[in-house]
């Protein structure tokens, strides 16, 4: 027989629920949802459970009546169900379909119950979701600073400090700091680390290392500004009003990503009148751990984006070595039509206007010749650039 105490059984059922407790403790449901009724132990709705996890207001526990009884309750181990064989459930629709009606209502009903206590945080990080489920369920903020404190709130409260010096910033327009925010800020930290994650803090913000992730955190105490009047004794010239911290907590948390060095993307998580700081120490935490899976889809974009614009990239270069190829080729067969033309008008002038047996003559057709093409026939005085200037210089002339 398996025995527990009281009060455990009723810490464990208010940490983890009844299904869970029942699947630790390896007992029937019902047998242990009777026991707890009979030791007179409260148990755990629905209704608080999902108030818990919504986090928009924390649900009331009720105390464990006579918490000083240290009775011990026994439980019996749970025996192995065994399976049902196609041969009884064939039987029992051709008997009667009514009762298998029934039993696959009861079947599928447990089947359902059991889905819906199953939580669905955290399950894009499959390996880590059962460890970041187990530090959800147990968050918890202190009253008080714990003895040992996160090394980075020990560095925080250093007398002794440089605004530059990479400590733990917490900002609050009045500079008044109010007792809750170091054990809130504790909790936070240590429940990251417990998780795998590593906290650096820095001269402008807090980042937390999760496997490939950085994430970003700032914590800021919310003030209200208040007017002095002459009466005061702070009132001056110069200092006619002042902040006053409202009790509040605001954290806001981003992160950051590779290609974007400069860039932040923040969310602000605000503590209301009806938020405690355990409720608000959850809403931060599973928000964290709801990033990776965004910035994973906005690295997949992004890479899609950049891959995109490369090739429009090397669409736009591979287009603009064909238009130069297209204008070099079209340029060469301008020029060669022009040389063409020029040579044949010369030749024509020369067999009207000049005589065969002079030299003019032969010096004239040498010309054509080298007009035509001057590669192939090359003058002894003049070159390549001297026949473009006289042909661009005859061109220009005859526009005007």
């Amino acid at each position: 027989m398996l025995s527990i105490s009281r009060n455990d059984l009723y810490e464990k059922l208010w940490s983890i629920g009844i299904t869970k407790t029942a699947k630790e403790l390896n007992v029937p449901y019902n047998k242990l949802k009777n026991a707890c009724t009979s030791n007179d132990i409260p148990l755990p709705t629905a209704s608080y459970w999902s108030s818990l996890h919504m986090g928009n207001k924390k649900p009331v526990q009720p105390s464990l009546p006579n918490p000083n009884d240290k009775r011990m309750i026994a439980l019996g181990i749970a025996k192995k169900q065994n399976a049902v064989t196609p041969k009884k459930i064939i039987t029992a629709v051709n008997d009667k379909k009514s009762n298998s009606t029934s039993i696959g209502k009861n079947i599928a009903s447990s089947i359902k119950k059991e889905e819906k206590d199953k939580t669905t945080y955290f399950s894009y990080l499959e390996s880590d979701q059962e460890n970041l489920t187990d530090i959800y369920n147990t968050l918890k903020v202190n009253k008080n600073l714990s003895s040992k404190p996160h090394r980075e709130i020990v560095k925080y409260r250093k007398k002794t400090q440089s605004y530059r010096e990479d400590k733990l910033r917490i900002n609050s327009a009045s500079g008044e700091i109010i007792p809750e925010i170091l054990p809130f800020i504790d909790s936070l930290f240590k429940a990251l680390e417990k998780a795998g994650a590593k906290i650096v803090s820095k001269f402008d913000e807090t980042e937390v290392l999760y496997k490939k992730c950085t994430f970003t955190l700032n914590f800021k105490l919310p003030c209200k500004k208040i007017m002095l009047s002459p009466d005061d004794k702070n009132y001056s010239t110069y200092h006619t009003f002042e902040y006053e911290t409202t009790g509040k907590i605001n954290v806001e948390v981003g992160y950051k990503v590779y290609w974007y060095k400069w860039g932040r993307y923040e969310k602000l998580i605000k503590q209301t009148k009806t938020t405690t700081p355990e409720d608000l120490l959850r809403r931060v935490f599973l928000y964290i751990f709801s990033l990776p899976e965004i910035i994973n889809e906005k690295e997949r974009n992004h890479i899609i984006a950049e891959e995109k614009k490369l090739k429009e990239e090397q669409e736009r270069e591979l287009l603009r070595e064909q238009r130069e190829k297209e204008y070099s080729k079209t340029q060469v067969l301008l020029n060669n039509s022009m040389n063409y033309f020029y040579s044949k008008l010369i030749k024509e002038y020369i067999s009207a206007e000049l005589d065969e047996t002079t030299d003019e003559y032969e010096w004239a057709m040498k010309k054509a010749k080298w007009i035509q093409d001057s590669n192939k026939y090359q003058d002894d005085l003049l070159r390549e650039e001297d026949k473009e200037m006289l042909l661009n210089i005859k061109t220009r002339r005859e526009t005007l």
